[in-house]
């Protein structure tokens, strides 16, 4: 079983209108980028539930520290991090993982230690890590620091997600490389258009209930903005891939709004 949620943030007067047929659930909104006006909304978006998008507010509160930069090498081994009575896996474990990487090289490929190392170097605690999401509008339910970081513990919307992104969108900070990088060089591939240039990046988690839920929020032109888009997509099974499945969809819709 598949529900899908689809959220437009747009800064255009001239609307289109825009339905995915696979969709079991919708939720539709289209927002204007510079005054966060939600021009049409259909359906609704209003159930929490967590995000693997936290991931990208982790990096975000971590570059923003100035402690880490994404050109920093960081070794994320074999894969496979033991951690007290936690383990974290990278999704390539079983191949081997990806040995010494880049902060942003571990960002494009949604790594799980990659970025639990990097929050662990700059937050002393759960503490300091959950106040520093909460500058971002994320509140953490369940502190801690091995699964925060990866949206574990935190209960958000796709429309507080978008919010977000259209934040990032409109900013100048460092992470909007690594937004662009993830969709010509990550994870988020499936999402690269031959009509625009998009940035954006994937979230894949497994909820409370067994589903995964798998996404991809991006923006797009990159170099200059003018809307956000994000896919929701819950499962009940594997395979889950926020960049084949949300990531796809996404630039879909691209190629649609793109058309001449």
């Amino acid at each position: 079983m598949i529900a899908v949620k689809v959220v437009f943030i747009h800064a255009e007067q001239n609307m289109r209108h825009f339905c995915l047929s696979r969709a079991l659930g919708d939720v539709y909104k289209r927002q204007e980028v510079r005054t966060g006006e939600i021009k049409v909304s259909v359906g609704s978006d209003s159930i929490l539930q967590e995000s693997g998008l936290v991931r990208i507010a982790s990096l975000l509160a971590v570059l923003e520290t100035k402690a880490v930069k994404l050109s920093d090498s960081i070794d994320v081994a074999d894969g496979v991090l033991a951690i007290g009575k936690d383990t974290l896996c990278d999704h390539n474990w079983h191949r081997g993982g990806y040995g010494k990487i880049t902060v942003e090289q571990g960002f494009g490929v949604a790594s799980n230690i990659a970025n639990y190392k990097i929050v662990k170097k700059v937050f002393e605690n759960e503490q300091a890590f959950s106040e520093a999401l909460a500058k971002y509008g994320y509140q953490v339910k369940d502190t801690s620091l091995v699964y925060n970081p990866l949206g574990y513990g935190i209960l958000t919307t796709p429309l507080q997600n978008l919010t977000f992104f259209n934040y990032i969108a409109k900013s100048k900070t460092a992470i909007k490389e690594a937004l662009e990088y993830s969709v010509s060089n990550g994870l988020a591939k499936p999402a690269q258009s031959d009509k625009v240039k998009v940035a954006g990046a994937t979230g894949t988690i497994q909820l409370p209930n067994g589903e995964y839920a798998v996404e991809f929020c991006g923006y797009f032109p990159a170099d200059n903005p003018k809307y956000s888009v994000i896919v929701t997509i819950n499962k009940t099974e594997l395979p889950a891939s926020g960049g084949l499945m949300a990531g796809d969809v996404f630039r879909q819709i691209v190629d649609i709004m793109n058309e001449r």
